[in-house]
């Protein structure tokens, strides 16, 4: 009787160190939307992926994406956290939309940034340049950065749509350039006139001496978001890693800092906060945003385009 009990316990304590080994071997990515170079990401958020290990015990990674092309790498994430590829991404406000309205995804985190979890994008020129007015471009070289961005794509469409005007005829010339401090060095370099980008941008370029001007800037938009893929996450984990980012601004505010200097901490929101720039998304794109094969199209045609013409 004794063996027998002894047996069974042995039984149980396996199954139960075999589980617990499972369980820590399982690897979480977390994805990182790409607004600048892959290089330049990992270094805003390595201090987020140490933080999120140390903090919950789970082995959680960094997935980092490519930045050029009408889409940029923004499709790619879409589809990686939409599928389940991914388990949790950093995404903006639109491609926050994009997943949920394509998978089970859901945010549960975002920034708060100078006391409120919301941000803008501007029209930016060259500090010298004789622009005044959104007049003043006409015929003139304007870039965004991806066809999928909030800043640089999303709120200037519908600020010109409001106004009847085809951002791809109404300037001389338009091109996504990919990635948003690639469109601030094109109108430094004076490759192009303007561009469209996100406020982070716009201060980093004018941190040392003004390089910027702003000729319009759009409403408030929530934060950039965490999301999660809620059928490959359970609740107990997600639990263990949204508290990890909420207080990290306790743990380490210094590696927050890293991810955008004028972050307060992270705070938490739900898909209705969201649901603001689907209407925006829905008025100027219309269901199309959300058929990612689609979109995907949309982005090698362009390529194509773009290669004839040279």
């Amino acid at each position: 009787m004794v063996k027998k009990v002894i047996g069974i316990t042995l039984v149980c304590l396996c199954i139960f160190f075999s589980q617990a080994e499972a369980a820590w071997a399982r690897t979480y990515y977390l994805g990182i939307l790409p607004l600048r170079k892959p290089s330049e990401m990992l270094k805003r958020f390595d201090a987020v992926e140490k933080h999120l290990q140390e903090e919950t015990g789970l082995d959680i990674r960094l997935r980092l994406y490519p930045t050029t092309g009408y889409t940029g790498g923004y499709t790619a994430i879409v589809r990686d956290i939409s599928t389940g590829k991914i388990d949790f991404a950093w995404l903006a406000s639109v491609t926050c939309v994009q997943a949920h309205e394509t998978g089970p995804v859901v945010p549960f985190a975002c920034a708060q940034k100078s006391g409120a979890p919301a941000y803008h994008g501007h029209l930016a020129v060259r500090v010298d340049a004789p622009f005044q007015s959104l007049e003043d471009l006409k015929g003139k070289k304007v870039c965004g950065t991806s066809a999928s961005s909030t800043s640089g794509n999303l709120m200037p469409s519908a600020w010109l749509k409001n106004q009847n005007i085809d951002k791809f005829t109404y300037f001389g010339t338009f091109e996504y350039l990919g990635r948003h401090d690639n469109a601030a060095q094109s109108v430094i370099s004076k490759q192009f006139d303007g561009c469209f980008i996100n406020e982070a941008t716009f201060d980093s370029f004018n941190t040392e001496g003004a390089k910027l001007r702003s000729l319009w800037r759009h409403t408030a938009v929530p934060e950039f978001p965490f999301c999660v893929n809620t059928e490959k996450v359970d609740e107990a984990t997600l639990k263990k890693v949204k508290d990890a980012v909420l207080n990290m601004h306790e743990k380490d505010m210094e590696g927050m800092l890293k991810v955008a200097r004028k972050y307060d901490k992270w705070v938490s929101v739900t898909w209705e906060d969201y649901i603001g720039i689907k209407k925006v998304i829905d008025t100027v794109y219309g269901p199309e945003f959300y058929d990612l094969d689609h979109w995907q199209s949309m982005a090698d045609k362009k390529k194509k385009e773009k290669k004839g013409n040279k």
